[in-house]
């Protein structure tokens, strides 16, 4: 296999796709659980504190906005060279480690916000119960989604590399 631009994309784009998984993962398997041990009051100051970190962490956006762009990239070159062997499974890939960030902008954005928008010392124990639950429960599904499939984004890059 020859070095090309392409190879070196789709290759940067495997790696940031499945680390950026990796990171959603962690949330889905014991962030969102570990919040969920505390007092709903707590853990909805904790997770606005962890929402407001991640909003202006220069790490993570990199990781997370960078991993976007390198898949859309190798997804559109991807599509330009369909009729080459692993094209298909590139493209796929690609499609894949775009549907965190979609899904980040359409549903988990919108959540988070919304919980910003809640004064936690404000709420009785019930209310903060209620809060934390019509939160917790579809943040975590949909993070469910955001970490299974840059995951196999990833791996499906990688296969398309090796069968070109």
């Amino acid at each position: 296999m020859t070095t090309s631009p392409f190879l070196i994309a789709t290759t940067a784009a495997a790696v940031t796709t499945g680390v950026a998984g990796g990171v959603f993962y962690a949330f889905s398997t014991f962030v969102m659980a570990g919040l969920d041990r505390t007092r709903p009051a707590e853990a909805i100051t904790a997770m606005r504190g962890l929402n407001a970190e991640a909003q202006g962490n220069a790490p993570f956006l990199t990781l997370f906005v960078g991993s976007t762009l390198l898949a859309l990239g190798v997804g559109l070159a991807a599509a330009r060279r369909l009729s080459q062997p692993g094209a298909g499974f590139v493209l796929a890939g690609a499609v894949l480690g775009l549907v965190a960030f979609v899904v980040t902008m359409a549903v988990n954005v919108p959540l988070n916000n919304a919980l910003d928008a809640v004064d936690p010392a404000g709420l009785s124990a019930a209310e903060a119960l209620a809060r934390w639950r019509a939160y917790l429960v579809p943040w975590t599904a949909w993070n469910h989604v955001r970490t299974v499939a840059p995951v196999i984004g990833s791996v499906l890059m990688v296969v398309g590399l090796q069968r070109g």
